[in-house]
């Protein structure tokens, strides 16, 4: 009979606990900068591995199969924007204590989060040569844009569902999904267009956030990883990674 393991042992918790490491001798923020951005990290691994399996699924056009993952990816990032509440916390001169030493170090550079933007069917091929990766980021990021896609499975699962062809127009049928979705496919697969709705709805969100706390944190100063900072995040607001589930409103 074997005592199994610890808590500390199953989760690492020294080790975790050890690479929260500040750059600068006595800002009081910069460790809660760190925690944060490193938990971010951790909900995109979370994130990451919830939409490969709701993609799987709506490839193998099992829609209902997608939902739950759906779902709990959506919880996660309401979690996540209740980060950016915490990092608002910051004094803009506190956050100034310890920027300087972050340089060229940004959020820009998260290869995870430009992970979930080509698993979600929005990702900018520029990323994959991007060059503040490493050799190792890039090869990882080049595999996961080569994998099945939410959008693609969706559309996949919704020419089956509604036995179309590759010549009818997308629109059309999203349009007749949302009019018409009674039976247990069709349901299914409309929770899912509403949960994906949800996703592109809650990165918006976070846009905007992110570009009102950067504002807050340093005005109009330059990005530390080079970009023109908020000037940035404000050519980002518009984006959406799934148009048609948007124009569908105005259609119905």
């Amino acid at each position: 009979m074997t005592n199994g393991t610890d808590y500390s042992t199953y989760l690492k918790i020294n080790d975790l606990l050890e690479l929260q490491v500040p750059l600068s001798d006595d800002a009081p923020d910069e460790l809660l900068f760190i925690v944060v951005h490193q938990s971010y990290e951790l909900w995109f691994k979370v994130i990451i591995d919830e939409l490969k399996r709701a993609s799987a699924a709506l490839h193998r056009n099992e829609p209902w199969n997608a939902v739950s993952h759906l779902r709990r990816m959506i919880i996660v990032e309401d979690l996540l924007l209740s980060h950016l509440q915490v990092l608002d916390s910051m004094s803009p001169e506190g956050f100034l204590e310890f920027r300087d030493p972050l340089n060229p170090a940004s959020g820009f550079q998260s290869c995870q989060f430009r992970a979930i933007e080509f698993l979600s069917g929005g990702g900018k091929k520029a990323m994959l040569s991007f060059e503040l990766f490493d050799d190792k980021q890039r090869s990882w990021l080049k595999e996961v844009s080569e994998l099945p896609t939410l959008s693609s499975g969706f559309e996949r699962s919704l020419r089956r569902t509604l036995s179309a062809s590759a010549q009818d127009d997308l629109l059309d049928l999203v349009r007749a999904l949302y009019l018409s979705h009674g039976e247990a496919d069709t349901s299914a697969l409309h929770t899912v267009a509403e949960l994906m709705t949800d996703h592109d709805e809650r990165l918006a969100m976070w846009r905007h956030q992110h570009m009102l706390m950067a504002g807050r944190q340093i005005g109009r100063r330059p990005g530390t990883g080079g970009s023109e900072g908020m000037a940035y995040l404000d050519t980002t607001l518009a984006q959406r990674l799934y148009p048609v589930l948007w124009e569908v409103r105005s259609v119905l």
